[in-house]
């Protein structure tokens, strides 16, 4: 049990050292991350274009065609999925400390019936 106590708290607490160092990459399922809204920030104010439209075209290409934007979003979606990963161990962890307990109260109530 103190085992199982002491790895659940393990990989909670890497979960929280990775968001921590990771929180400019973590994102939204439905939004980009912080790290690439500054990229395209950057790159919109540099090209601003003649109107909404072909900005928004040439923002959209940036995303392919632009190293650092393309880079920036490859790690969002890395971040995205060893934080998942993380979110996986954790419940992992929690079903193995539930599942202990549960044994451990049946070998209890099993012992005060033997015992009476």
């Amino acid at each position: 049990m103190p085992k199982l106590t002491e790895d659940l708290e393990k990989t909670l607490i890497a979960e929280a050292d990775f968001r921590g160092v990771q929180h400019s990459y973590l994102a939204s399922r439905e939004s980009d991350c912080a790290e690439v809204k500054r990229i395209l920030a950057e790159l919109s104010a540099s090209n601003p274009g003649k109107n909404t439209i072909e900005r928004d075209a040439w923002i959209t290409m940036q995303r392919v065609d632009n190293k650092e934007l393309n880079n920036a979003i490859l790690k969002q979606r890395e971040v995205a999925f060893l934080i998942e990963d993380y979110r996986i161990k954790v419940e992992i962890a929690k079903k193995k400390l539930e599942n202990s307990k549960t044994v451990i109260a049946l070998r209890t109530a099993q012992i005060s019936f033997l015992g009476e």
